[in-house]
């Protein structure tokens, strides 16, 4: 009996040590994850926060805009972005990031902001904060399942 005992705890730490091993570097997930979305917003600059929005979202992403109904799914999500001022611009900057052990789930925080024009073409400046929960797809990329911003002071 002590003969099975011993090769069932040998078993069992082999498949545990695989287990722990296979597991991902958690500050090196939350570091690219970070770079995903400095990369998120560079791309809004570059290409249009409409098309961005797009590009980044997963195909079942989920928007909470304020004051208005979910958003659910890519082509929502495209109509809803459609209707972004050409003028405006929208930036931001993740400043916390964390993804779960097992690498497939995480989240950014950070703060934007967003320039444009009343109607009387005077320029606007409003400034937020938002949470992105991103999700690794099947491929390896990071990408957002839910976004939600809320406003905010001007930062000091």
């Amino acid at each position: 009996m002590t003969h099975w005992k011993i090769v069932i705890v040998g078993v069992v730490t082999v498949a545990l040590t695989g287990t722990l091993a296979a597991l991902p570097d958690a500050a090196a997930e939350k570091t690219a994850l970070l770079k995903v979305d400095e990369a998120f917003s560079a791309d809004a600059q570059r290409l249009g926060v409409a098309e961005a929005f797009v590009r980044y979202a997963a195909p079942d992403a989920r928007m909470l805009p304020q004051g208005k109904d979910v958003v659910s799914g890519l082509d929502a999500v495209g109509r809803q972005m459609a209707g972004f001022p050409a003028k405006a611009t929208l930036s931001w900057k993740p400043f916390h990031a964390d993804v779960a052990a097992s690498g497939d789930l995480g989240y950014t925080l950070g703060t934007y902001e967003l320039r444009g024009t009343d109607a009387a073409g005077k320029p606007q400046v409003s400034y937020g904060k938002y949470c992105s929960v991103w999700k690794k797809q099947p491929d390896g990329k990071w990408k957002w399942v839910v976004d939600v911003g809320t406003s905010s002071p001007e930062p000091k």
